[in-house]
């Protein structure tokens, strides 16, 4: 608890001079992780995987710099002939960008809370909650126009729970309105 008091100060830090700030909004598919659940047709589940709706704000701080705070939900399920599975997760981004003409590079910090996966087969059913993970945020966008912007992203975070830790890093693609 006190780890997310102390990334709830630091990222409030950033909403003092937002006055000039823009709605961002993003859709996502992050792909990596230890793979929780798969099928015989190739499909499969992992930790810190799926898609992402995310909104937030974008402020710019200066012409090659900007910061970015965007709240997102995470999730990815499957069904298969003898059952299903599911995970999802609330997501805080935190982002310090830099642009280059086209061209933005971004550093930051990522937040899951309330990491969750089930399942449901014919074994029975299997329900986990992890702990709060944070973690390293890595971005790359190219802008199309000052409107959509379209890129990749790198997070490294573990989910823990009951002493089993799994990696919930990721390599994703997101498109967004960017600057």
């Amino acid at each position: 608890m006190k780890k997310i008091l102390r990334y709830s100060l630091f990222l409030s830090v950033f909403m003092f001079g937002s006055a000039y700030a823009e709605l961002y909004y993003e859709l996502g598919f992050e792909a990596g992780g230890d793979e929780l659940a798969s099928t015989t047709a190739g499909e499969s589940i992992s930790a810190g995987g799926g898609f992402k709706f995310a909104i937030g704000i974008q402020n710019r701080i200066n012409e090659t710099a900007s910061y970015r705070l965007v709240a997102g939900y995470l999730f990815d399920d499957l069904d298969a002939v003898d059952g299903s599975a599911e995970s999802s997760a609330l997501t805080f981004d935190a982002l310090y960008m830099r642009h280059i003409g086209p061209h933005s590079f971004g550093i930051g910090g990522t937040m899951h809370l309330s990491p969750e996966y089930s399942e449901n087969s014919v074994f029975g059913r299997l329900d986990l909650e992890f702990d709060n993970a944070v973690g390293l945020l890595l971005q790359y966008g190219y802008h199309f126009s000052p409107s959509l912007e379209v890129g990749v992203r790198l997070s490294d975070l573990t989910y823990k729970v009951n002493n089993v830790e799994l990696d919930a890093g990721s390599f994703g693609l997101y498109l967004s309105n960017g600057f």
